[in-house]
């Protein structure tokens, strides 16, 4: 009996520490827990996970709203935010919060380190991550527009690779269309290529399309294992096209 109640309070104290993990506790509770097993799993319980169950008690089954998480990171940017005000700090802060995904309360930190540093472009390219993670596809363009004008390569072309396919997302289709154009011109992306055919077909110009599936077939020949494993899915999906328009490649 006795040995049954030792494994439920170490399977107890194990889920405690995977909540603790989980919600991004101080490590502190982990350590408390092991050493006062297992006293420490329970105050856990009581002292941070009840209390975060009973303040999601009260929320809207229909619009869930997710707790901001704050670390010993976020605390201390927002200690040094206090202090000095440097668009450096909001940045990171901004940063520390997309990695959450908390897109919401890292988009007024990247906005005002653009206010304060307008040529700040990790800013503004984590203002269009947040905004494009919210489905606000036609901000999200607004924002790598204004990045783009200034660094046209920037993140090695996945910015603007970004801005087309907000447009595409948004709707803006002709927009879609000349950007995936200028990232295919100058980079390899095989998803740029894959939706520039399907615009491209979507206007009828059917042919075009054709040959841009054949180009993604043709070009995965030469890929090494790792980026041919990575690009599966798009040539996968220029084979499906090519045969559901009568193109048999051997």
């Amino acid at each position: 009996m006795t040995d049954i109640i030792i494994y439920a309070a170490a399977g107890f104290m194990v889920w405690m520490c995977l909540d603790c993990i989980q919600r991004r506790e101080h490590f502190i509770w982990i350590i408390i827990m092991i050493i006062l097993f297992p006293i420490g799993a329970f105050a856990y319980f009581f002292v941070v996970k009840n209390r975060a169950i009973n303040s999601n008690a009260g929320s809207s089954s229909i619009t869930p709203i997710r707790k901001e998480v704050e670390t010993e990171e976020t605390l201390q940017l927002k200690e040094l935010i206090g202090k000095h005000h440097k668009a450096f700090h909001y940045e990171k802060l901004g940063q520390a919060y997309m990695e959450q995904k908390q897109f919401v309360q890292a988009i007024p930190q990247f906005e005002e380190a653009i206010q304060r540093d307008p040529e700040m472009l990790e800013a503004r390219y984590g203002l269009a991550k947040c905004l494009h993670g919210l489905g606000k596809y036609e901000e999200a363009a607004i924002a790598l527009e204004k990045l783009t004008s200034i660094e046209k390569k920037y993140d090695y072309g996945n910015a603007i690779f970004g801005l087309a396919e907000s447009y595409r997302l948004a709707g803006n289709e002709d927009k879609a269309l000349e950007v995936y154009g200028e990232v295919i011109n100058s980079f390899h992306f095989f998803k740029a290529y894959y939706h520039f055919a399907k615009l491209l077909d979507k206007k009828g110009k059917k042919q075009e399309a054709i040959d841009y599936m054949k180009s993604i077939v043709g070009s995965s020949k030469d890929l090494p294992d790792y980026k041919l494993e990575k690009e599966r899915f798009w040539i996968d999906e220029a084979y499906k096209f090519l045969r559901k328009n009568g193109v048999e490649l051997a």
